[in-house]
């Protein structure tokens, strides 16, 4: 199992920099410094070996972000670590969001299904217990995240990324870290959040669109 993990850390980083779909079995094999009939011993095609990576990423992220998190007392703490893991990570989620896209290009509906269905719930459920928040709302930020991360493979650098990532973690704070520490204290908080994101100007005097 740890030679497994090894080839896949390093075949991680070989199709972050060539992508999947340029690759052969045989350059596969060349790059993490073993035999053909090594690599087919451990995974019968590259498709195989492209699912299993994604899956071991996933859980190896979802490990280290839990025993980053996990030692915090207040659920303020956790929720400004996993902000930071996420900033920390950018080039990671990058990365395995390319990833996860040429398998859904290249492999099976069945298989892609499964591979994200583990991901998605082992983030989903992490996330739920280290913020003691609803399985619902911790979808709906794994969800948004996701977009985040896309839209910053059409960006150069991290700023946007960070930029986008201090945005949203703003925006569903209150419903997390207030709420967890006074239920009616994240109405009032949330509202002072959004309004300058959701408040547009109109035309006529420079008052505010939505007045309540």
């Amino acid at each position: 199992d740890e030679y497994r993990e090894e080839m896949l850390e390093k075949c991680f980083h070989f199709f972050s920099r060539k992508g999947y779909s340029k690759v052969t079995m045989r350059e596969i094999a060349d790059e993490i410094g073993i035999s053909t009939g090594t690599l087919y011993h451990y995974f019968s095609t590259k498709e195989n070996i492209l699912g299993e990576l994604i899956a071991w990423a996933g859980e190896k992220n979802v490990s280290d972000y839990i025993s980053r998190v996990k030692p915090a007392d207040s659920i303020r703490q956790r929720f400004k670590l996993i902000v930071d893991f996420w900033k920390e990570n950018g080039n990671f989620y990058q990365n395995i969001m390319l990833l996860t896209i040429d398998m859904q290009r290249n492999s099976s509906s069945e298989q892609y299904e499964k591979v994200y269905a583990f991901f998605s719930n082992r983030y989903c459920d992490a996330m739920s217990e280290q913020l003691n928040i609803s399985r619902q709302l911790a979808m709906f930020i794994f969800i948004h995240f996701l977009g985040i991360t896309f839209h910053s493979l059409a960006t150069s650098g991290n700023t946007e990324y960070e930029r986008q990532i201090d945005l949203f973690s703003n925006m569903i704070k209150p419903l997390i870290v207030d709420a967890a520490e006074d239920k009616a204290h994240p109405v009032k908080k949330g509202r002072k959040v959004l309004k300058p994101v959701l408040m547009k100007n109109s035309a006529r005097g420079g008052e505010p669109i939505f007045t309540k």
